[in-house]
């Protein structure tokens, strides 16, 4: 099968889709497909209509030998790549790997919402939050011929909203592949985030105030943009990882913490709640209270003890060669 991977992010770039998009398209040729990279980076320095009109040009010039297009965002690259696809009458698989629109409301008005409670009431938007809404859904889902998720309660958030049939729809997993135990142990809380208001680093900066006033021991390293391969150096040398965002619809870093043996400490208001319950410590992103009582209580020694024993209980496997053949089936 000949197949383009239309993605918005390509190593070191950080986020999702970057590691995947390599990972996935290895693993596709290793089972015999012929598989392209399209990245929306070679477009990215144009202004943004320009970007995406040349985005267009590029995958349609590049989908014309293609069986099937695996497009992994809904906005950026997606928007460009379904007409594309659609000029081609090609099969496309879209995948939905958070919530846009979610994160641009969060931005403007810096109010603290859950995306578990965004879709539950009527919302003031913007006449760019309507138009985002409007093209997702009746534009790139709506000629999908798959949607891909990447937890069943992210899926569950989108399905009336955005008027997916669920039969449409599959969860994929992210990858969880079993790493040697790396961590050595450290004196810092890591947290490492980009700027954008959804991950709530404020919050987190007023927990750690309140929390040195308990212990005066207590450090918070915060890291921005950091590429991977630094980030799980520090992370082998910090306490624990710290992910306050107000909503994390499948956390890949705390999977690749707990893989190394690193605990962590990451918002309740997650897709891999069920997967992750018994591992990790759980804050609630909207109480810097709570978040500091955590943090005071990992640096107590029994406290860590069981903290490590229950990052080490993390035992689930899913690969990219299991990821490839999910991918695959939906296009047989």
């Amino acid at each position: 099968m000949k197949l383009l991977i239309v993605t918005p992010l390509l190593p070191p770039e950080s986020g999702g889709p970057s590691y995947l998009s390599v990972a996935l398209a290895e693993e596709l040729q290793n089972k015999g497909n012929e598989v392209d990279l399209l990245a929306f980076r070679e477009v990215r320095k144009y202004p943004t209509i320009i970007r995406h009109i040349l985005f267009f040009f590029k995958v349609l010039k590049q989908s014309k030998t293609k069986d099937a297009l695996i497009i992994l965002d809904t906005v950026s690259v997606a928007l460009p790549a379904v007409y594309a696809g659609r000029l081609r009458s090609k099969k496309m698989i879209v995948r939905v790997g958070g919530d846009f629109m979610w994160e641009q409301y969060v931005e403007r008005t810096k109010a603290k919402i859950l995306l578990s409670e965004f879709y539950k009431e009527d919302r003031e938007l913007s006449i760019k939050e309507r138009l985002l809404l409007w093209l997702q859904r009746e534009v790139v889902l709506k000629h999908a011929h798959a949607v891909v998720f990447n937890t069943d309660w992210f899926r569950n958030i989108w399905l009336t909203p955005y008027a997916i049939p669920k039969e449409k729809t599959v969860v994929i997993e992210h990858a969880h592949e079993k790493r040697e135990k790396t961590h050595v142990g450290g004196e810092s809380f890591l947290c490492a985030w980009r700027p954008t208001a959804f991950k709530n680093i404020d919050t987190l900066e007023l927990a750690y105030t309140l929390a040195v006033q308990e212990n005066l021991k207590i450090k918070v390293e915060t890291l921005k943009d950091i590429p991977r391969e630094e980030l799980f150096d520090r992370m082998r040398y910090a306490r624990a990882l710290i992910i306050p965002s107000l909503t994390e619809t499948s956390s890949i870093m705390a999977r690749e913490a707990l893989e190394i043996g690193l605990p962590v400490m990451i918002t309740k208001d997650c897709g891999s709640y069920d997967l992750l319950d018994g591992h990790v410590t759980w804050i609630n992103p909207l109480s810097a209270d709570n978040i500091a009582g955590k943090m005071v209580t990992l640096m107590d020694e029994k406290e860590y003890e069981r903290a490590q024993e229950m990052t080490n209980s993390f035992d689930y496997e899913h690969t990219y060669s299991q990821i490839a053949d999910e991918y695959l089936a939906l296009l047989t």
